[in-house]
């Protein structure tokens, strides 16, 4: 027996988790989420995969009814009457969810986990594991219409094109299809065979087959328009609906635009921090906690939110006096990265990737294309898919959690690569735990990083190489175990980053000194970082020095605008994180001053070398009682985080301390060599700057960094 089936096995036994049942005016109890909402569903209070319904569903509302859609099997999982979904336990309605939505009312009937249209007779899964798409050749979710209130789903069945649409007549659910044409005979799930079927079509049929009721759609040279009625009770006879009539542009959910002034930020030093208002008061109480942005050629922003929507932010100006927000997208899966490609807004989901498209200019998306769902989504609340990326040549990049994900389930803990045009994922590296955020630079350069916990000692900065394993051994992902792992960039004590964000390439030349250079965001300690790194002997190395600003949330995201050439931050409270508010878009302003900050890093045989924005003071700058330092290592194992360990004593737990014999400033003012004799590799280092500039501005650095190599081969 399989230890992941012993563990089945017991949950079975297990009672249900303890889920407190929502109160009156709950965070998220009451949102609008439009026809239809994206997520896992469990036909119960969840405790194993045996409890659900579907991994991938969407559950769309046809007034008291519920009908439930399977995107990895192409299949109709379920109906029910009653309400729509349970909420209690899940993070729409909490900081950290524990469970999956449960269906919100009994069930009319469920259909077994197997492929919703046959291939060539047969409905046995050819999957290797129960999750994850059917083969493309077999059948294919495409995607979904919304037009108003109305969802037509969008998929191939052997290539051929299907439209779906679910709908009510006269009190009768009825299941309308448009088939393409076919060469051979076309079987489809229609219910359990528990249920009752009527079918409206030219020379279609329904009957059971395998404990199913199986609609079969003769050959045919033509589009054809089959309805079929399912019910539990008496048949009212099917009526047919022509999906693509509502397979398109349709009238607006939420015309109305909120408009705000924003705050500007004092500008005390080379940085301001400016306040977009969010619109956490709105109609249809979404709960404003933000994941993602980027923006369109003409500057206005795409906002994701974990909830599900997607937002369009227009008025952002120098002043931030009109502020609009117009919802665009709504009932995606936990949407926790978002991209704009040709000014097409693009989504991660825990489900996919989708492209959200406004067919008829109205402000809102009218198609949501599966771009590509090849990912495994799994039940357990830790297995995110964060970021979204694009790289030069419009491929993206994302990261799939493998915390608390079985180690056989593919496509977790990793990175991973689609291709430009969405028909191929490619993993780039593994053995990443809860790695919440990424980037990918100008010139290719990827990142990312990791949190503290099982197999990750502290924080980890990684540049990721093709290939690489970074640290989570559950998901090394190799036939062979492997004894050791990549060195990051930087490693980060846990107090300063407890739980990293993604980061952020400066490609705007309106930023300031640190152009071209690469930013690091906190969500736990809601902090801003920049991100200092060398090569030495083809291995990258580093550390990190933050920002003086204070965020209003845990921020994780961001993007330089294309019009004012300013960063742009978003972020949310959910799990741990000081920030305070639930959500955030504030923008770091550059204001002209100088920065009086750590520009870059150098090591030498025997020291490092600090280049500086600005001059310093030449007293100061050579003065040695201005720089300190402390050195320590961690420990690489399955135990939930590292002590602190002398690096010339491993046993000796503690910092320490490391002598600096020199300091010798530069001719211009703007670099120090520091003279560490002894020098050798080390996980982390912090070395302490308090100096003055040239103009007598204060200079406080606080160095984080990580020696990988030191020049000469120790």
């Amino acid at each position: 027996m399989t230890f992941a089936l012993l563990l089945l096995l017991c949950a079975q036994d297990e009672p249900p988790p303890k889920i407190d049942p929502i109160k009156p005016g709950q965070a998220g109890s009451e949102t609008d989420y439009g026809p239809f909402l994206t997520s896992t569903v469990s036909r119960v209070r969840y405790r194993s995969d045996g409890d659900l319904i579907a991994h991938k569903t969407i559950s769309i509302r046809l007034g008291d009814l519920t009908y439930a859609f399977d995107t990895d099997l192409v299949r109709p999982a379920a109906l029910w009457s009653g309400g729509f979904l349970d909420l209690a336990g899940t993070h729409l309605v909490s900081s950290k969810g524990a469970i999956p939505t449960t269906v919100g009312g009994p069930l009319a009937w469920e259909t077994p986990k197997v492929p919703g249209w046959a291939r060539d007779g047969s409905f046995k899964d050819p999957r290797p594991r129960p999750s994850g798409p059917l083969p493309r050749e077999w059948a294919r979710y495409e995607g979904l219409y919304r037009h108003g209130r109305d969802v037509v789903l969008s998929y191939t069945v052997g290539g051929v094109p299907v439209l779906e649409r679910p709908h009510r007549i006269e009190g009768a659910f009825i299941r309308s299809f448009r088939i393409g044409p076919s060469d051979r005979p076309l079987e489809a799930v229609v219910a359990p065979a528990t249920a009752k079927a009527q079918v409206l079509g030219d020379g279609a049929t329904v009957a059971a087959k395998d404990g199913l009721l199986v609609m079969r759609v003769p050959p045919r040279r033509t589009e054809v328009v089959v309805a079929v009625e399912v019910s539990t009770g008496e048949l009212k006879g099917p009526k047919a609906a022509d999906p693509a009539e509502r397979a398109g542009a349709g009238p607006p959910l939420w015309p109305e635009a909120i408009v705000r002034s924003g705050q500007l930020g004092q500008e005390k030093g080379a940085y301001a921090l400016d306040t977009l208002p969010v619109p956490e008061e709105n109609v249809w109480k979404s709960w404003m906690r933000l994941t993602g942005i980027d923006f369109f050629g003409d500057g206005r922003a795409a906002v994701s939110t974990w909830s599900g929507d997607v937002w369009i932010v227009s008025g952002i100006d120098g002043g931030l006096e009109k502020v609009s927000w117009r919802r665009y997208a709504a009932g995606l899966y936990e949407p926790l990265g978002l991209c704009v490609r040709d000014d097409v807004v693009f989504v991660l989901g825990r489900d996919q990737i989708t492209e959200l498209r406004d067919l008829n200019g109205d402000g809102e998306a009218d198609h949501y294309r599966n771009f590509n769902h090849d990912t495994h989504t799994m039940a357990s609340y830790h297995a995110f898919a964060f970021e979204l990326h694009k790289d030069a040549e419009g491929n993206f990049y994302y990261i799939s959690d493998g915390q608390r994900v079985d180690s056989d389930v593919p496509m977790h803990g990793c990175v991973v690569r689609v291709s430009k045009d969405g028909t191929r994922s490619e993993i780039l590296a593994t053995g990443l735990r809860a790695a919440n955020g990424m980037s990918v630079g100008p010139g290719g350069e990827i990142t990312c990083a990791d949190n503290q916990g099982n197999w990750i000692p502290t924080s980890r900065l990684n540049w990721v190489r093709h290939g690489g394993f970074y640290g989570f051994m559950p998901h090394h992902g190799r036939p062979v175990a492997p004894k050791d792992a990549d060195p990051p960039l930087c490693w980060i004590p846990h107090a300063v980053d407890n739980s990293s964000g993604g980061q952020i390439w400066v490609t705007s030349d309106r930023w300031g000194p640190f152009q071209g250079g690469l930013l690091h965001t906190s969500y736990g300690t809601a902090s801003l970082f920049h991100v200092v790194r060398e090569e030495v002997d083809g291995l990258a190395q580093g550390g990190i020095v933050r920002f003086p600003l204070e965020f209003a949330s845990g921020i994780m995201r961001g993007r330089f605008h294309p019009k004012d050439g300013q960063l742009y931050v978003v972020g949310l409270r959910g799990w741990q994180t000081r920030g305070a508010r639930d959500g955030a878009l504030q923008r770091v302003r550059y204001t002209g001053k100088a920065a009086h900050a750590l520009l870059s890093m150098r090591t030498t045989a025997d020291g490092l070398e600090l280049t500086f924005t600005d001059p310093l003071d030449p007293a100061e700058g050579g003065n040695l009682d201005n720089y300190a330092a402390q050195q320590w290592n961690y420990v690489w194992s399955e135990k939930y985080g590292s002590p602190e360990f002398w690096v010339s004593n491993p046993k000796k737990q503690g910092r320490e301390p490391v002598e600096i014999t020199a300091a010798k400033l530069s001719a211009d003012g703007r670099s120090v060599r520091l003279t560490i004799p002894g020098l050798k590799p080390v996980h982390q280092m912090l070395l302490r700057v308090r100096a003055a500039g040239a103009d007598g501005s204060p200079v406080k650095v606080d160095l984080y960094l990580t020696l990988n190599r030191v020049p000469g081969g120790r």
